[in-house]
């Protein structure tokens, strides 16, 4: 069955008509369509390419309800409060609470997520074998992508190397780390060492975190962005969060951007985590947590931005609405031109999708129909301004999603309530 959406509003201020055929655009025209089997009015509302979500902890996603409070509001407070959370995982919580999560991501437009899994001594394989179930679950309504992640160290947590090659084998599609919990500098580049050792063998690429930290001496991003360049890796390398380089001096920065835009290393920005995470320990002027956005985009790496956690002990909040991403990441790096809004777009739509290995996510013809109507709304300033509820999302030329709201006024609305 073919799809037609018509009076679609384009990011070029174009009314078009768009015609889906066996889940590929093959169609974009200002002219009437031929006839479609079903046929969505648009009604002058933006029509896009739909949302990718980079960086989720779907494992992790709602236990705050569950847990000891974080207290201090650090990182490291708030994996010391996931350790008691991980001894009594069970395989259905976690799939509910992923579940729920997916649910809403497309419901808000998303049709890829990847998302980190831990792989340590204290949860084992269950977290992995619970989201892998998941996976097979929504195989034909989202395409899922998990990250074999070891948040406790790999030389800090006796095992974990052993642990990652299994998860790998088990079925997790990338291999993740997090090279600045180890004790010293020498362990970081050993767990760096690891996980190309891992990449290499089953071909897979990497996504770690990095340097998520506002400590300036935290510097595994060089080892690891020269180390992509040795081993011949370029491209296939993601570095989350890496908050140490807005703590380092502009000189060192300055020179680690350009290597990081030599490994064709994409960067995932946490605007959300990293604000209530990062600066806890200054006083006053206190940092704003991100990294250096506008430096990285100007010479030129991909850069996009991520949910990352909801409501769990590192972020009390988040709903996994890629347009509040997109807005957090514009007050925090102070995004607000027109140009620079545009770009928020695409760190949610083109750059995401560069991230996580997708080369055909636009809104054309022969590409796959993956879109988001955004109802009520026709730019994308306000789109992210207002972030409309309404929402029709389609994956593969196929509606899995459509939202609609209604709206009561007990009064007369009034457009001009100016006297003469």
């Amino acid at each position: 069955m073919n799809l037609g959406i018509e009076n679609a509003f384009t990011r070029e201020g174009k009314l078009v008509n768009i015609l889906i055929d066996y889940g590929v655009i093959r169609e974009i025209t200002e002219t009437k369509l031929n006839a479609a089997d079903q046929v969505i009015d648009a009604k002058g509302s933006l029509v896009t390419e739909s949302f990718i979500s980079p960086h989720n902890h779907l494992d992790k996603a709602f236990i705050g309800d569950i847990i000891e409070p974080n207290v201090s509001g650090t990182l490291w407070e708030a994996i010391q409060k996931t350790w008691e959370v991980k001894r009594n995982y069970t395989a259905k919580d976690i799939q509910k609470r992923a579940s729920q999560v997916i649910d809403q991501q497309i419901k808000y437009g998303v049709t890829h997520i990847r998302t980190h899994v831990d792989i340590d001594s204290i949860g084992k394989f269950i977290p992995l074998k619970a989201l892998l179930a998941v996976k097979a679950a929504y195989k034909d309504i989202i395409d899922l992508q998990i990250v074999a992640f070891p948040q406790e160290g790999i030389l800090k947590d006796e095992g974990t190397e052993s642990l990652l090659y299994t998860a790998m084998e088990t079925g997790a599609d990338l291999i993740g780390g997090m090279p600045h919990n180890e004790h010293t500098p020498q362990d970081s580049q050993h767990h760096i060492n690891i996980l190309f050792d891992i990449a290499k063998q089953f071909n897979v690429d990497i996504d770690s975190h990095t340097d998520e930290t506002d400590d300036p001496n935290s510097r595994t991003l060089q080892y690891l962005a020269s180390s992509t360049i040795k081993r011949n890796y370029n491209d296939r390398v993601a570095v989350d969060h890496i908050c140490s380089l807005a703590a380092q001096n502009d000189y060192y920065a300055a020179r680690i951007i350009d290597l990081v835009k030599t490994a064709n290393i994409n960067v995932v920005s946490n605007p959300g985590t990293n604000m209530v995470l990062q600066g806890r320990l200054d006083s006053y002027p206190k940092r704003v947590g991100i990294t250096r956005v506008k430096e990285l985009l100007n010479a030129g790496v991909n850069v996009t931005c991520g949910q990352d956690c909801i409501n769990d002990p590192y972020y009390p909040f988040g709903k996994g609405d890629m347009l509040e991403v997109a807005l957090l990441l514009g007050h925090a790096a102070k995004m607000t031109t027109q140009s620079e809004i545009e770009t928020l777009y695409d760190m949610i739509t083109y750059n995401a999708a560069t991230t996580i290995g997708i080369s055909d996510h636009k809104l054309d013809v022969d590409t796959p129909a993956n879109l988001v109507i955004l109802h009520g709304v026709k730019t994308v300033n306000e789109a992210i301004r207002k972030a409309p509820p309404a929402r029709t999302t389609i994956r593969k030329g196929k509606i899995i999603s459509k939202t609609s709201i209604t709206e009561d006024h007990f009064y007369e609305p009034k457009q001009d309530r100016t006297s003469d």
